[in-house]
């Protein structure tokens, strides 16, 4: 063996060690679907140029799932993907003049194509629960912040 081989064995091992290769864990356990009772609703005036517009009651569930980045030393970071949204919510039209209740009309929320964006504080810590707090949905720019 020369000594070229061997200076080359040595480099390959001592990325190996300084370089920890990561991998992802997911799986059906950590899939969630779950209820969330605070939703807020933004930017929905364009439901109507006729009427007052109003969002007053939604039944939604977000559907999301947690998967760990792991190295050999333990877990190196989490990602969270909101799998989507399901439910209703239900608008309300209203008259400009009088503010009488015209009209109520159920909508589903997943008809919208959204884009969500969890909230970037959001940590995993040991003994604390991890669930979605609140769902705030832009109708304009068609983005659900999910914060936990």
């Amino acid at each position: 063996m020369g000594k070229i081989n061997v200076i080359n064995i040595i480099n390959e091992e001592l990325q190996k060690f300084l370089i920890k290769e990561s991998y992802i864990v997911a799986g059906d356990n950590f899939n969630f679907k779950q209820p969330v009772k605070n939703a807020f609703f933004y930017n929905y005036n364009s439901f109507s140029s006729e009427f007052d517009v109003d969002i007053t009651q939604s039944n939604i569930t977000a559907i999301w799932q947690v998967s760990f980045r792991l190295n050999d030393m333990g877990i190196e970071n989490f990602n969270i993907d909101i799998e989507g949204v399901e439910g209703i919510y239900v608008v309300e039209y209203y008259d400009r003049q009088t503010d009488e209740l015209k009209q109520q009309t159920q909508k589903n929320i997943a008809e919208d194509q959204w884009k969500y964006v969890v909230n970037e504080q959001t940590t995993l810590l040991l003994g604390k629960t991890l669930y979605i707090k609140d769902l705030e949905f832009d109708f304009k720019n068609k983005v659900c912040k999910v914060n936990f």
